[in-house]
């Protein structure tokens, strides 16, 4: 009796992870299409609305770049210098000093001659911490820098100091460490100008990973592979997850994440929801999906979209444990976005939005990890009772790697036939490669990420933000700058 319950559980558990398993690789599949599209209409759009069009215009909208810096001293300097040197005829910088304990206010102050001045006036409809001054520089080649110097309350506090004293149509959230294209404003802008039928409130473009690059001045003098697998299996990560993920999300308008790093919001709007979330790690999620639902239940029809091109880049993590340790942030901050917003479930009211996108997000961006370790518990414990068909487990296994290859290949294809970011025959190799190795070395760590931060939400360990040690950008000998 006793074994066939062990029996009938495995029959159940069989047949869900199958079903499961054919549901993600349809969604894949599809996702394929939508992304092919949806990458050769932006190349359509962008020849009719190019770049330089867009320089030469007096009628485009302002953008209000806002970067919160938190002990940024080693690299402040040179990340404004970058960030103020962006090709947009109509842009201000906010560099919010989230209550740094080094020097970073000081450099900026001393580097960029500023002066505290009176911003009284200035309405703060979204509370923050506690704004201590206010700096603009002396000097009228930095005519458009503000420092806001305030109390620590995180990175969502800081953005929402920005977004309180812009004085623009738009404003990008982005990260005083990331290293920005210098024509990305220009093209960021451009949904904002071609959409005439729905109002853009939100706009994301692709994030590439810079290890072990050279940079010089700010800008990306030399893009390099990184030399470390770990890092090499996220450029495969991030490429896949931007075409085959969010392109293809952006052709049905199912987009409900811009990146934190990288984000182009209407200020309005992003003042009606109160900005950012300081209650959640998963501030840039959780703020798309409130910025959705306040679009359908003023009834305003509404996109938020995604440009295929790598615009901004950062620097991923080197180590196994920075890289747990931020899957684990991810993870948490999903699960508190879920459960803050669950009220969409299959809710008809809130249309496409709640009767499939945010059931996606619960069944296999939550869910996944759990279905993963639960099949990797049951393999184990159906193994000792003598259940496992290790022939048909083989053929299933090595189906399961075969397709995520070819998805992740498709993926490397798309990429270096649409940018020349790597174009040389050994980056795509290397690519390819890491792409082979994904599962066996890289993927397991995810999970094991994943259910650690989905452990603490259940069992109620209290756990921030998380160091996330960075190396550094690689900068150019002396003589060669």
């Amino acid at each position: 009796m006793e074994i066939d319950l062990y029996y009938y559980i495995y029959l159940v558990l069989k047949y869900f992870f199958l079903f499961y398993g054919f549901c993600l690789i349809a969604l894949y599949f599809f996702a394929i299409l939508l992304s092919n599209r949806s990458v050769n209409r932006n190349k359509r759009k962008a020849r009719f609305l190019q770049v330089n069009d867009i320089v030469s215009a007096t009628d485009i909208p302002s953008i209000t770049l806002i970067a919160p810096a938190f002990n940024e001293g080693r690299t402040i300097v040179e990340n404004v210098k970058s960030l103020l040197s962006l090709q947009y005829p109509f842009y201000d910088l906010i560099i919010v000093n989230d209550g740094s304990t080094d020097n970073t206010l000081e450099l900026l102050i001393d580097k960029y001659d500023l002066e505290p001045f009176d911003s009284t006036f200035i309405t703060q409809p979204i509370p923050t911490s506690t704004v201590n001054k206010i700096y603009r520089s002396r000097k009228l080649q930095y005519r458009q820098l503000t420092v806001i110097d305030k109390n620590n309350g995180g990175k969502s506090d800081a953005n929402n100091a920005g977004i309180n004293f812009a004085a623009t149509e738009l404003v990008l959230c982005t990260d005083a460490d990331c290293i920005i294209e210098q024509d990305a404003l220009l093209k960021m802008v451009r949904p904002y100008l071609e959409e005439f039928d729905q109002e853009i409130v939100a706009c994301g473009a692709a994030i590439g990973i810079i290890n072990d690059s050279i940079v010089k001045n700010g800008v990306v003098e030399k893009l390099r592979l990184p030399d470390r697998l770990i890092p090499m299996i996220q450029v495969v990560e991030y490429i896949r997850a931007f075409l085959l993920g969010r392109m293809a999300w952006s052709e049905i308008n199912g987009v409900m994440l811009v990146s934190g790093a990288f984000g182009l919001y209407a200020r309005n709007r992003m003042i009606e929801v109160n900005g950012f979330n300081i209650h959640t790690v998963g501030e840039d999620l959780e703020l798309g999906i409130r910025l959705r639902k306040h679009m359908e239940e003023i009834k305003v029809p509404y996109k938020m979209v995604y440009l295929p091109e790598t615009l901004c880049w950062t620097e991923a993590p080197n180590s196994i444990d920075v890289l747990i340790k931020q899957r684990d942030r991810w993870a948490r901050g999903l699960w508190e976005t879920m459960r803050l917003h669950k009220d969409l479930f299959f809710n008809r009211k809130y249309r496409d939005m709640g009767l499939f996108y945010y059931p996606y997000w619960m069944f296999f961006e939550l869910g996944a990890p759990i279905v993963e370790f639960v099949g990797f518990l049951s393999l184990i414990v159906f193994t000792i009772l003598g259940l496992i068909n290790w022939n048909i487990a083989i053929l299933l296994f090595t189906s399961v790697y075969l397709l995520g290859c070819i998805f992740s290949t498709i993926s490397i294809f798309i990429y270096v036939k649409n940018f020349k970011h790597y174009s040389t025959g050994k980056e795509v190799v290397e690519l390819l490669l890491a792409a082979y190795l994904e599962p066996f070395i890289y993927h397991p760590i995810l999970v094991l990420g994943q259910v650690q931060g989905y452990y603490k939400k259940i069992f109620g360990v209290k756990s921030g933000w998380g160091n996330m040690d960075r190396k550094g950008f690689q900068a150019l000998p002396k003589e060669k700058q």
